[in-house]
């Protein structure tokens, strides 16, 4: 499987509905680059970006601020509005929390969260939540190393440990993504686009319970959540991707 952290666009020509995907925080289009593939054979045009300090590689992760990322999806949303009068959102992690402020804020049709970060994965022994560390040491110390991908399926997780411009997380942008977290935070009552969310029980990244919240008190009276059990974070990428697929497809599809 090769996987490539290029962005792309993928255009049906007398399409009337468009797909945009965003990737994670220390990601990249790779993580997307097969569920847009399946997107796109099913009539969709898809485009996916990399965000203003994920946009080429280096051996530090690059400090970046979630303003940044997120003018990158308006402008790239906007874009696609002039085009096409369904324009639907794909958002993976901190994806899935640019997704949801961007539909606070634009007529996005339909919003797609997978694995969407709201909060960082806590181990039961763990005695106080992560994000204080963050917060804490965040300032002090640029960046921590990165271990492998949050992905079980050994090909998949190779391909994109390959494709990955990153080795590590530059902690200033770890704590600019918890602040547009606590932003999302106070919009989700206030958003009413109908939005499937994913989430494994299984991830080790981000808490899963983040995404029960989210759908608790999302505004929207056109919601689904969904569990898996057996995938990591990377859902897009992991052992139960095909249910993924599928999932989005119908969904979108409506």
């Amino acid at each position: 499987m090769n996987l490539v952290n290029l962005p792309f666009f993928y255009s049906h020509a007398e399409g009337d509905r468009a797909c945009l995907l965003l990737h994670g925080l220390g990601g990249g289009v790779y993580e997307l680059q097969l569920l847009a593939e399946v997107l796109y054979e099913v009539g969709w045009t898809v485009q996916g970006i990399l965000y203003p300090g994920h946009d080429c590689p280096a051996a530090p992760m690059p400090a970046s601020r979630w303003p940044q990322w997120y003018g990158a999806v308006v402008t790239a949303f906007q874009a696609l509005q002039e085009s096409y009068p369904r324009v639907a959102v794909v958002g993976f992690s901190t994806g899935g929390t640019l997704a949801l402020h961007l539909a606070h804020h634009f007529p996005v049709d339909a919003l797609v969260l997978l694995a969407p970060f709201l909060r960082i994965y806590r181990p039961w022994l763990f005695p106080f939540a992560p994000e204080i560390l963050v917060e804490s040491f965040g300032q002090w110390i640029p960046w921590l190393p990165r271990r492998r991908l949050p992905i079980r399926d050994r090909a998949l997780r190779q391909a994109a440990e390959a494709a990955c411009f990153f080795k590590s997380f530059n902690l200033q942008a770890v704590c600019s993504a918890l602040d547009l977290i606590a932003q999302v935070q106070q919009e989700l009552s206030q958003i009413t686009t109908p939005t499937l969310i994913l989430q494994s029980h299984a991830d080790t990244t981000v808490d899963p319970q983040g995404a029960q919240l989210i759908y608790e008190q999302l505004g929207s009276s056109q919601k689904e959540l969904h569990w898996l059990k057996d995938s990591d974070h990377l859902l897009p990428l992991d052992v139960e991707r095909e249910q993924v697929f599928a999932k989005v497809v119908t969904f979108l599809g409506r």
